[in-house]
């Protein structure tokens, strides 16, 4: 029974000593038992170090463990195993339960126990509590320090009764991986194995209370301990001064085995220093022996010799860094003639980076293995069960029913759920009971065929889960219930097979890494549910809780890596990963988003909360209660883990930072970058995006990339390029690929034209129909050539868009029109209860003709309605009110013509004159625009009063129509200021006033207003003292609403002329803020972009009013001389 120490720095040769002296040992005396104890990550790579010591490369009675595999066998072999080890996701699984049961009476954890890996922190809470031996009666003691009313009180009571119940609900059964080591110190006096074994400890840079007590009762069973400790030969070894010191953690590990050995009184030998004033690692390297004595020692020292065995790099990205990297082995392996197993990439958070590393040194061709294992969670099999479940959850609404299907592996195809899914969306179809009933309702341009193809594809969805629905549904149900149904789905689904079958078609792809998830991933879920029923089995749950049990277990579940290859790039995290022998390291992130990071930031215990902890002597009598470090003592830590890892390499050492992250965030290098200039002054800052062609590695995979950044660049005079361009036009495959490159690049768009044949076919028998296509045609060809020629369609969904609700206005609008005519007295003259009524009973029966069921699917849909019947009554009272103050009456509604359908046509008779008032109603926000108008953007209004004048004219042949004006009336609801109510009505009247333009004629202004006010509520103009139209009217005279109408007919026949000629160009309009391409549909893949040679807006110059009657005029005139 003896302790002794190994000291020595990083790359002293600790453990290639400690090795090789075990292996002599261990064959000198083949009939005594050699352990090595390492971290749990280092076994494996332990093992082999041993292997290739011996030299007979074999090591009969050497057993390399981790103190968990250590348990094992010492339960074994004594007999102790009768408690069944809970795992991290059984854990997860009970306290996701006994936080359900507690929910009430929690106050902290209550509202959060529902969010994703919230679970997982309470359980490393509880975890800690138990390595640092705090029970319930410690955590009481804690309550009162902390005091009634605190944070930190409500937090630990939270706890306490979660620890209590999950303690309590283990009982006797089960014990956790934490409890292993205890239940191991007491079996340690009756292990054969142990007694009088050699125990070497290597890879530790401290204990937990738990360890250290085992390490005592070994020490009392055990011949000989050694323990390797990295601390540097200045530092005193056994003088622990706190944490807040680069090796406190060798300190504090060293003074505590010496209180051991001190209380036991097991005898201590001399310690082990490797000697030497340069590590052993870095003999033949100056700077690297340099940086392992001053780093974050904060001397004076400064190494001011030229040297290269350290750089830094800059890249603007995180990718960037990545690619760097990759550059640089390719570099070094092909002119060293080193082994990819030479190279290790390290990275403070390997989940920030690992995605960048596997893409872009596949990319390299460079071998890497990732020191990480995977979530599971994110696996289309995972998905498959989790979102069964929350389908069946949530009553088959849209989402969940999708998520499910979209997994893959449901037996439809893609194409046969984006049909179920299209007409899902367009009829609403939510709810189980709707996915059991036939489908009868067609979606808008569906045939016979093809609801009968849906329906058949609904029938087979229904029959797959039927069975599972009927169990899932069931009132009482226990977690066996539930389990064995889900078993029985994937059973009747052939999951297992059909994930075997994606296992084997990665293996054959060579995507080795998805392989081996496949491999694991049923087992994973099924010995879930094994525990679930062994744990929970008889526990009666709703659904919900259910899935929330099912992700809490699921949150825990990691995919095992695959062992490194032979020959591979090692790439990991500074405290996870170990490694030996390397030549050359690469330390990627070194930015403050990483160094120091958030340190002490997560988990439940703030930082302020355990160092109220800690100062509160209620365990120790020297201190507080023990707990794992916090933020300040997590920084002295991070620098001991940057000092062990960044003198790993024997040659080389490169650093680099990012300017911004993979988010966008900014990034600023971090303190590591600046202590390692203050002790490396000459070290230069290389730029990533500065370095020339000739000094990057081209791949086949990669060198596309570098000359389509001399084409956007403008450097392919550069001979580096050109030779290039070259290699890639030599190599069949390559070539291609360059060509489609070059094709991109000096791509012109195309004058995109139909043949007239063409154009005729697609247009002809429609082009008379309605002036709204020529509107489009004239914002842009190509717009109009994909809705009317290629007749693409939006999908359809369930829900009440703008277009539903301009359409039902108009209908209500119409109904109530035809109940005025039915009146006994005139419109004007009805009160504002009969206006009400009228209303009411219009929008109901608008709403039976369009057939749109969505308005009463919710409640909040329904109030739609009821703010309908506002908006329509607003409107028919203001109507009412300006046809009250002039001479004007309805005399059409919804009038149809061959060019559309105008909604409301006013007419005023005087003498041999007929005046006549077009007017559209606009849910939005449309004002009419002269300038809109001459390039044909806005015909609308002009057009119906053409057709107005032409109708009225049949009617009074021997009359002459006169245009009184056209107008856009806005359907809104104004709120205004005023209080006294004629006010208030006069202003709500100004804001109802119809936009457009009016006749300027005196008797047509008096029949629009006979009210003499100065200005009108009834159309957009006013009057000066003397009677003349003001300048703010928007009014034209007769002779120029002539002019109006002349215009109308040439611009939509040229219109048509151009349809019909077949241009489809992609040249979208211009107008001040305003684009052909907004609120385009087909924006997103027309593949307009301004950037591409040929393709651009068409420039349109706003004008005054006065000016475009002029150019029409013109315009007129030069075609009437032709």
């Amino acid at each position: 029974m003896a302790l002794q120490f190994i000291f020595g720095s990083s790359g002293s040769g600790k453990s290639h000593s400690l090795y090789q002296k075990t292996v002599e040992e261990a064959a000198a005396n083949p009939e005594k038992t050699y352990i090595v104890l390492v971290p749990e990550q280092f076994s494996m790579q332990t093992q082999q170090e041993l292997v290739k010591a011996s030299p007979e490369h074999a090591i009969m009675n050497i057993d390399v463990l981790s103190f968990g595999r250590l348990a094992y066998r010492v339960l074994e072999e004594t007999g102790g195993k009768e408690r069944i080890v809970l795992d991290d996701e059984g854990k997860n699984l009970i306290l996701r339960k006994i936080a359900g049961d507690y929910e009430d009476e929690l106050t902290v954890l209550k509202g959060n126990l529902k969010r994703q890996g919230y679970i997982s922190e309470v359980k490393s809470v509880i975890s800690e509590f138990t390595q640092y031996d705090i029970g319930e009666e410690e955590l009481e003691r804690m309550m009162e320090q902390a005091g009634e009313g605190t944070s930190l009180f409500y937090k630990l009571s939270d706890l306490k009764k979660v620890y209590e119940g999950f303690y309590a609900y283990l009982e006797e059964k089960y014990i956790t991986r934490e409890e292993i080591l205890d239940l191991l110190c007491q079996q340690v006096p009756d292990s054969r194995m142990l007694r009088g074994s050699i125990l070497v400890l290597d890879g530790f840079t401290g204990f937990t209370p738990v360890q250290n007590r085992l390490l005592e009762q070994l020490l009392g069973v055990c011949e000989e301990i050694r323990a390797a400790v990295t601390i540097p030969k200045e530092e005193n070894p056994y003088l622990y001064q706190g944490p807040y010191q680069l090796f406190s953690l060798s300190k504090e590990m060293t003074t505590k085995l010496l209180a051991i050995c001190r209380e036991r009184r097991i005898p201590v030998k001399d310690p082990i220093w490797m000697e030497g004033d340069v590590p052993y690692r870095f003999r033949e390297n100056e700077p690297m022996a340099f940086l392992e004595k001053h780093l974050f020692r904060y001397r004076k020292a400064q190494y001011r010799q030229q040297q290269d065995r350290i750089q830094i790099c800059h890249a603007a990205t995180p990718e960037k860094e990545v690619e760097a990297a990759a550059r640089k082995i390719r570099f070094l392996v092909r002119t060293n003639g080193w082994r990819y197993r030479d190279f290790a990439v390290i990275v403070p958070d390997l989940s920030a980076y690992s995605d960048d590393i596997r893409t872009v040194f596949s990319e390299y061709g460079i071998p890497v293995f990732m020191d990480q294992k995977r979530s599971v969670l994110l696996n289309p099999f995972v998905e498959y069960v989790r979102s069964v479940t929350a389908m069946i959850q949530k009553g088959f609404t849209y989402e969940s029913v999708f998520r499910f299907l979209r997994t893959g592996l449901c037996g439809f195809s893609a194409s046969e759920v984006d049909t179920m899914e299209n007409y899902v969306l367009a009829l609403g179809i939510r709810g189980y009971k709707k996915w059991q009933s036939a489908w009868i309702r067609k979606s808008k341009g569906m045939s016979e065929e093809e609801l009968a193809e849906v329906n058949h594809l609904r029938v087979r969805f229904v029959e797959k889960l039927d069975g599972l629905v009927f169990v899932l549904k069931q009132q009482k149900k226990t977690v066996q219930d539930i389990t064995e149904a889900l078993y029985d789905f994937l059973v009747q689904e052939s999951m297992y097979e059909k994930v075997k079958e994606q296992e084997r078609f990665f293996e054959e792809t060579g995507n080795m890494a998805l392989a081996k998830e496949y491999s694991q991933v049923y087992r994973i879920v099924i010995d879930l549910f094994d525990k679930f029923v062994a744990l929970l089995g008889n526990e009666k749950v709703s659904l919900e809780e259910y899935g929330s049990l099912l992700d809490a277990g699921l949150e825990e579940a990691k995919v095992g890596v695959i062992p490194p290859g032979i020959d591979e790039v090692m790439a990991g995290d500074m405290e996870r990963t170990r490694l030996k022998d390397i030549k050359v390291l690469f330390f990627l992130g070194a930015d403050d988003r990483f160094l120091p990071g958030q340190l002490g930031s997560g988990g439940l215990l703030s930082e302020y909360d355990r160092e109220k902890i800690q100062a509160g002597g209620t365990k120790l009598s020297a201190g507080g209660t023990k707990l794992s470090a916090g933020g300040k003592e997590q920084a002295y830590i991070q620098k001991f883990y940057l000092y062990m890892m960044l003198t790993k390499p024997q040659e080389f050492l490169y650093l680099s930072y990012a300017s911004v992250s993979a988010e966008g965030t900014s990034l600023r290098p971090s303190y590591l970058i600046r202590d390692l200039r203050k002790l490396f002054p000459d070290i230069s800052v290389e730029k990533e995006e500065e370095r020339p062609l000739k000094e990057t590695e081209i791949t086949r995979e990669n060198g596309l990339e570098y000359l389509i950044f001399g084409l956007q660049n403008g450097e392919t005079q550069d001979p580096k390029w050109q030779e290039l361009y070259a290699w890639h036009m030599r190599d069949p495959e390559l070539r291609r690929k360059l060509q489609n490159v070059m094709d991109a690049h000096f791509y012109r768009m195309r004058d995109d034209r139909l043949s007239r044949k063409a154009a005729e076919i697609l247009y002809r028998e429609g082009i008379d129909k309605g002036v709204t296509r020529l509107e489009k045609y004239a914002s842009c060809a190509f717009a109009h050539f994909m809705a009317y020629g290629l007749r693409l369609r939006e999908r359809q969904e369930y829900e009440f868009k703008p277009l539903d609700w301009g359409n039902l206005f108009h209908k209500a609008m119409e109904h109530f029109a035809g109940k005025a005519e039915k009146l006994a007295v005139p419109v004007t003259e009805i009160t504002d209860e009969m206006r009400r009524e009228m209303v009411d009973a219009c929008v109901e029966e608008s709403i039976v003709d369009y057939e749109n069921t969505v308005l009463y699917s919710t409640k909040r849909r329904e109030y739609l309605i009821t703010r309908m019947k506002r908006l329509v009554d607003r409107t028919v009272w203001a109507l009412l009110r300006q046809q009250k103050i002039g001479d004007f009456s309805q005399t059409g509604t919804e009038v149809r013509f061959g060019g559309g359908v105008i909604d409301r046509i006013d007419t005023c008779q005087s003498g041999d004159q007929v005046y006549v008032k077009v007017t559209d109603y606009k849910t939005g926000s449309k004002s009419f625009d002269m300038t809109a108008f001459y390039y044909g953007l806005q015909l609308q209004l002009a057009v119906y009063m053409n057709a107005a004048l032409e109708l009225e004219g049949k009617k009074h042949p021997n009359k002459e129509v006169i245009p009184a004006g056209i107008f856009y009336y806005q359907m809104k609801d104004p709120m205004v200021s005023k209080t006294d109510e004629k006010q208030a009505e006069e202003e709500i009247l100004k804001e109802l006033r119809p936009d457009g333009l009016v006749n300027s004629d005196p008797d047509v202004l008096a029949h629009l207003d006979h009210t003499g006010a100065k200005s009108s509520l009834a159309a957009p103009f006013g009057r000066n003292k003397d009677g003349s139209v003001s300048r703010t009217s928007r009014a034209a005279t007769k002779e120029e609403f002539g002019l109006l109408s002349s215009y109308t007919r040439k611009k939509t026949r040229k219109l048509k002329e151009e349809i019909l000629e077949g241009n489809a160009k992609k040249e979208p309009y211009e107008l001040g803020g305003s684009t052909g391409c907004d609120y385009c549909p087909y924006h997103s893949i027309c593949g307009f972009d301004e950037k591409i040679e040929g393709c651009g807006y068409r420039s349109l110059v706003s004008k005054k009013r006065e000016e475009i009657f002029r150019l029409i005029a013109q315009e007129l005139s030069e075609q009437e001389g032709e």
